[in-house]
C-alpha cells in the first residue's frame, strides 16, 4: 500500500513568505509617498517664495532711486526694526506723501510683517556672480541686487557655511587675477535667488 500526502491547505512556510514580500512592498509604497509629499511641500515653498520675491520686485522697480533703502530695510532683522514714522497709505489711510526713502522703509517693514505669517526670511543683497569686480553700482557697470528666500533652516545670505547660508560668495579679486563667480546653491540649502 503506498502513502499518499494530499495537500489541502496553505502551510505556514507559504503564508509567512507571502506576508514577508507584502510588507516589503508595502514599506516601499510608503516611502515612496514620503517622498512625494515632501516633493509637493517643496514645490509649494518654492512657488510661495517667487510669488513673494516678484511682488517685493515690483515695488522696487517702482521705487528705483530707493533701492539702497529696501535692501537696508529688508537686511534688518524683524525684532530689531523699528516702526516708520510715516505708513505712506500703506495702512489705507493716505495721510500724506512720502518720499522715495520713507516709502521704502515703510513697504520693507510692512513685507517683515507679512512674512511673519510664513516660514521665510527675505533678504537683499548684491549679487555674487555678476562678473565685475566692483564693490557698488559707480565702480561695477554689472551691479545688481538679488533678493534671497529662505526656509527651513537655510538663511538668505550668501556666504560659505553649506549648513546655513544659501549661495555661495564670490571670491575677491587679487592683484593679477580675476574674481570667481559666486552665487551657486548650497546642496543642502531651501532657497531661492532672483536678480532686480
Amino acid at each position: 500500500m503506498s502513502c499518499r500526502s494530499i495537500q489541502t491547505g496553505v502551510g505556514l512556510i507559504e503564508v509567512m513568505v507571502a506576508l514577508l514580500l507584502l510588507t516589503v512592498a508595502v514599506l516601499g509604497y510608503a516611502a515612496l509617498q514620503g517622498k512625494a509629499i515632501q516633493a509637493t511641500n517643496e514645490s509649494f515653498e518654492r512657488s510661495q517664495s517667487l510669488v513673494m520675491m516678484r511682488n517685493i520686485a515690483e515695488k522696487i522697480h517702482a521705487n528705483p532711486a530707493a533701492i539702497t533703502d529696501y535692501a537696508t530695510g529688508l537686511n534688518e532683522p524683524y525684532s530689531s526694526s523699528s516702526v516708520p514714522s510715516k505708513k505712506c497709505g500703506l495702512d489705507g489711510i493716505v495721510a500724506d506723501l512720502c518720499d522715495p526713502k520713507e516709502l521704502a522703509e515703510a513697504e520693507s517693514y510692512s513685507l517683515k510683517v507679512e512674512l511673519q505669517n510664513y516660514d521665510f526670511q527675505i533678504q537683499m543683497h548684491p549679487c555674487p556672480n555678476t562678473g565685475g569686480t566692483g564693490t557698488d553700482a559707480a565702480t561695477n557697470i554689472m551691479y545688481s541686487y538679488c533678493l534671497i528666500s529662505a526656509w527651513d533652516d537655510t538663511t538668505p545670505t550668501i556666504g560659505n557655511n553649506d549648513e546655513i547660508d544659501c549661495l555661495t560668495e564670490r571670491a575677491d579679486a587679487t592683484e593679477g587675477s580675476t574674481a570667481q563667480a559666486g552665487g551657486n546653491y548650497h546642496t543642502k540649502s531651501t532657497c531661492m535667488m532672483m536678480e532686480i
